[in-house]
């Protein structure tokens, strides 16, 4: 399992995450992009272009986008799976909609490198509902439950953007979380490696909520 997981920032935050990144796969297989926690563009085409435009130039040649994750068949062919940002509730709900939570951890177990960034960071921890801070659950998701890959961590993403919003999401992992777990916050500059038994950090200042 090679699994990364950014605090969500802009590309010149996370340049050197997305550098490991690229250090990870073969750049001459394709790369699947999901974009699909977005919501202000159904056609996904600003997602795609963003994409296009930000890893093509670090060697990301075949690239494709799943804007429907029941169509897509089988992962094993794919070099990586990137999950962007957006709503977490609208990410997770689809992906357990369509069964496409099965896959990725198939995929993981089968030796395949995932990288999530902001919701596509989240979904991965134990559950979102401590840390979807600022998303709005519009979709009507009823279970919270992540794909728990995180060595039963929560996963808070955008940590310490300034006082005020640190200590929202604080009291929200205080209010929601369940008691004794643990919450791993990320800044945005910062990010994790989960291989099987291993979490590396990549850049400073996450902090551990909890426990």
């Amino acid at each position: 399992m090679k699994l990364l997981l950014s605090g969500g920032g802009d590309p010149e935050k996370v340049a050197h995450i997305d550098r490991f990144f690229m250090s990870l796969i073969d750049s001459r297989k394709a790369v699947l992009y999901i974009p699909v926690a977005w919501e202000d563009d159904p056609s996904y085409k600003e997602c795609f272009d963003w994409f296009n435009e930000t890893y093509q130039p670090m060697g990301i040649k075949n690239m494709e986008m799943a804007a429907g994750l029941k169509q897509v068949s089988g992962l094993n062919q794919y070099s990586a799976v990137f999950i962007g940002g957006g709503n977490t509730y609208k990410l997770l709900k689809e992906i357990k909609d369509s069964r496409f939570d099965k896959k990725l951890v198939d995929y993981l177990n089968n030796g395949g490198v995932v990288y999530g960034g902001s919701a596509g960071s989240i979904i991965f921890g134990k559950d979102i509902i401590g840390v979807t801070y600022g998303d709005e659950n519009n979709v009507g998701l009823e279970d919270t439950k992540g794909l728990n890959l995180v060595k039963g961590c929560d996963i808070l993403c955008h940590y310490g953007e300034d006082e005020a919003d640190t200590a929202c999401k604080r009291e929200r992992v205080k209010k929601y979380a369940a008691p004794g777990d643990f919450t791993i916050a990320l800044p945005e500059d910062c990010g994790i490696f989960v291989e099987y038994e291993t979490i590396t950090f990549l850049g400073s200042g996450a902090v551990i909520l909890g426990g």
